[in-house]
Formats: C-alpha cells, sequence, structure tokens
C-alpha cells in the first residue's frame, strides 16, 4: 500500500487569494469515513518533517489506512507570521477561512469521524488557538514545540472547562534562548510551553521535554510518535 499527495485549491473569500492546500492519504482508501489530521505547515512537514515517507511505513504495517492529512503551507515565511502569531494581520481571518470555508469544503469530500490538528512552532500555537474556539470538533492536537506567546497563554487561563481532547505535547530543555527570524524577539518557548501543560485541561494529557533545540532534525525524529497518537 502507497501514499497518494495531491493538491487543490480553494477560492477563498475570507483571505481574499486561492488557498492550495495538499490532501495525502493511502491510494487504495475508498472509505468517506476518515480520521483527517489538519496540518499547519503542510509543506515543511512533507520537505523536513519526511510525512510521507513516514506515512508510507506506517501503511505498509497495517496503520492509518483510514487516516486523511490536510496539508497547509503558507506561502512565506512572513505569511505564515501573519496567519499563525497572535499578533499577525491574518491570524484571525485565517480561523475563519478554516471554520467557514476549509471545513465547509471538507466534511462535502469525506465523512470525518475524528479531526485533529499538527503543528511545529507558530504552527503549534495557532493550532491551540483555533481548537480553543470551538473545542467539542476537536479530538487531537500534536503540538511539537510550539511557539506561544502570553496571549496565547492567556486564553488557555481563561478555558476554565474540561476539554475533550488527547493533547501530545513536546518541547526541547533548550528552546528558551529562540529568536524569531521574523521579529528578532525571544520566544521563550520552553517557559510557555510550561505555563500551558500545567493550565490546560484536556482528557489526556501527554506532555514530554527532550533535551534539544527548536531544530526540524527533532521534530523529524519525534514526528512518527505523534501521528501514531493520532491513529489510536
Amino acid at each position: 500500500m502507497r501514499s497518494l499527495l495531491t493538491d487543490h485549491q480553494l477560492d477563498s473569500k475570507v483571505l481574499e487569494k486561492i488557498f492550495t492546500y495538499r490532501i495525502l492519504k493511502a491510494d487504495s482508501q475508498r472509505e468517506r469515513s476518515v480520521q483527517m489530521l489538519l496540518v499547519h505547515d503542510g509543506d515543511d512537514y512533507t520537505h523536513l518533517g519526511d510525512l510521507k515517507n513516514i506515512y508510507e511505513k506506517d501503511l505498509q504495517k497495517g496503520m492509518g489506512e483510514s487516516t486523511v492529512f490536510i496539508l497547509l503551507p503558507p506561502e512565506s515565511s512572513e505569511e505564515r507570521w501573519h496567519l499563525y502569531h497572535s499578533d499577525g494581520e491574518l491570524q484571525e481571518a485565517y480561523s475563519r477561512f478554516l471554520y467557514e470555508e476549509l471545513l465547509p469544503e471538507l466534511h462535502k469530500r469525506f465523512d470525518i469521524s475524528r479531526l485533529g490538528m499538527l503543528g511545529d512552532s507558530l504552527a503549534g500555537a495557532v493550532s491551540l488557538r483555533i481548537a480553543l474556539q470551538e473545542p467539542d470538533i476537536w479530538s487531537h492536537l500534536l503540538l511539537q514545540s510550539a511557539a506561544f506567546s502570553e496571549e496565547d497563554v492567556r486564553q488557555v487561563r481563561a478555558s476554565s472547562r474540561p476539554l475533550p481532547w488527547t493533547v501530545y505535547q513536546t518541547v526541547g530543555t533548550q528552546e528558551d534562548v529562540f529568536v524569531s527570524p521574523i521579529t528578532n524577539d525571544c520566544l521563550y518557548i520552553l517557559s510557555r510551553n510550561r505555563k500551558v501543560s500545567s493550565v490546560l485541561r484536556a482528557q489526556v494529557y501527554d506532555y514530554q521535554e527532550f533535551d534539544h533545540d527548536h531544530l526540524w532534525e527533532c521534530w523529524r525524529k519525534d514526528l512518527p510518535n505523534a501521528i501514531k497518537i493520532f491513529y489510536s
């Protein structure tokens, strides 16, 4: 069994552009009922995270046949910041795009039995921010070194109800000194992940710290573990 990666486009009135996304699924996948994982930084997860090859190995082991990955790539690092950061000019529009345009389009194509998000760095932060808006539709959040802002931490603290999620959250112990290449601000990634983990009330919560920096080679190494949590 092999994986199949296809390109799709959506004419977004919210973002005022043609948004290109990709669907990664088993080439033999026939059932309409699927487990769907939205992947922010979709192209990076393909090119740097080796997602397609990891998924193919899982398929060969009999795992993940009903899983569909929706890969959502920003066009540039600047657009990525504005889409994903809590201070970004497009972050509210990106959330509206997802809820008002993308998800309805995907529901037309698939019967979605499980819905989750995967993201690294700012893509992890936007995953949590989006999920907090309509928590009951999400089942899984897979967060790799999420670059939370203090506003993200505040939003989590303000969410007083238990959340019906399985959360897999990892961060490196050397990541507090990471500086944003866009703003030149220190992001205090380790400290803010610890803050979020202390207040987020998820149904299942797997929080882990590893001895690494803010690097794709670390996220790529851990990616198979994250994906298997979504399968299960």
